[in-house]
């Protein structure tokens, strides 16, 4: 009997990247609204869950793991949850699945567990891989984390975000670097862009479909583990020797954030990837202006170790969504819905907060001050 698998959709690109921004867009239109949807967090209020959840009726959270360590059993679970909710008829015959990864995870654990599960490898088929890359600040990321570079050799598609950050110059240079990337590796990878999550879903899936595999058959073979490239070993060096004065404090860590790759479930997120994830709960009312001298406190604090904010603000002109990026020098504000109305985008007051990202080790004292800032 023919079994007709269930086509997985990766998506990732590092921290800040617009994986989410995309994604909202992308559920709303015919190709991809009625997918079932898997979010990865790194930490314990899923963010991404809150702006996504009425997406999708199928959703499901991985939060405060990362799925390409420490996650990878909480990603089989989830896959397996909502294969057997969809055979039973608990969610909707959700047409696909698309998974988004935390900003940190590597992609090619992930592929391997699709490959040595008996069930997901018999269910779902892997589809193709989609790596966001930020137009503004692609070469600092690219040059400093070996996480961004990885997921890039992974990419069937790579999608250069908030275009409209930079001038069309500046996205003709960024679309050469990333070729020149592509070409180092000896792949061949569709290039496209976005500004305001503008890229249609129709054009993402065109630019899959030569990796799409086939209709499956009894004859179809899984994916093998063995098929599956490790991380790249040598450190692409980014065009024109990047200095800039946000990217120039971060070289002396060493590749700080750098993977192991023992998979160990029994281990934290944070020693595979030498970052962790707070929550600074933030339930009161208070004047943007006071929650912006907040988030200048705390990156006076922790300096180049802020990898990360987002989350949402009550302000007295209704809720906000506050985010920050690596290599931000000031957070970008937009308004939300009043946390106490009713509506699919309301904000729920549990989840009033940011979660703050930070790389790993911090001094003593940088380590005291920052407790005390998120009153920990």
């Amino acid at each position: 009997m023919t079994i007709q698998k269930i086509p997985i959709y990766l998506l990732t690109g590092f921290l800040g990247s617009g994986k989410t921004t995309l994604l909202k867009e992308w559920l709303q239109q015919t190709q991809l609204k009625d997918s079932a949807l898997i979010i990865n967090e790194l930490g314990e209020v899923g963010v991404d869950q809150a702006l996504l959840t009425h997406a999708s009726e199928a959703a499901s959270l991985v939060a405060n793991a990362c799925v390409c360590c420490s996650g990878l059993s909480g990603l089989s679970e989830a896959l397996e949850d909502l294969f057997w909710a969809r055979l039973q008829r608990r969610v909707h015959k959700f047409p696909q699945l698309i998974i988004e990864t935390t900003g940190l995870a590597m992609p090619g654990p992930i592929l391997e567990t699709l490959a040595q599960s008996p069930l997901l490898s018999e269910r779902y088929e892997w589809a193709g891989t989609i790596t966001c890359v930020s137009a503004n600040a692609y070469k600092e990321v690219l040059l400093e984390f070996r996480e961004a570079q990885a997921q890039l050799t992974k990419a069937d598609v790579c999608v250069l975000t908030k275009t409209d950050l930079i001038s069309e110059a500046d996205q003709a240079l960024a679309r050469l670097h990333l070729s020149e990337f592509f070409l180092h590796h000896d792949r061949k990878v569709p290039l496209l862009s976005s500004g305001h999550g503008n890229l249609s879903a129709q054009a993402l899936l065109l630019a899959l479909k030569p990796k799409t595999p086939p209709t499956p058959t009894t004859e179809t073979q899984p994916i093998k583990a063995s098929d599956i490239d490790s991380p790249p070993a040598d450190h692409w060096v980014a065009p024109d020797h990047v200095h800039t004065e946000a990217c120039t404090h971060l070289h002396g860590h060493e590749h700080e954030h750098g993977h192991q790759h023992d998979h160990d479930p029994s281990h934290d997120a944070s020693l595979h990837h030498h970052a962790q994830a707070y929550f600074w709960s933030m339930p009161e009312v208070l004047q943007l202006e006071e929650r912006l001298l907040q988030v200048k406190r705390l990156q006076a604090c922790l300096g180049p170790h802020l990898l990360r904010l987002k989350g949402f603000i009550a302000c007295p002109e209704g809720a906000h969504l506050l985010q920050m990026s690596p290599f931000d020098l000031s957070p970008l504000v937009q308004a939300h819905e009043a946390p106490d109305s009713v509506g699919m985008t309301a904000v729920p007051t549990t989840v009033l907060g940011l979660t703050v990202i930070v790389s790993k080790p911090l001094s003593p004292s940088a380590q005291q001050a920052f407790e005390a800032l998120l009153g920990l």
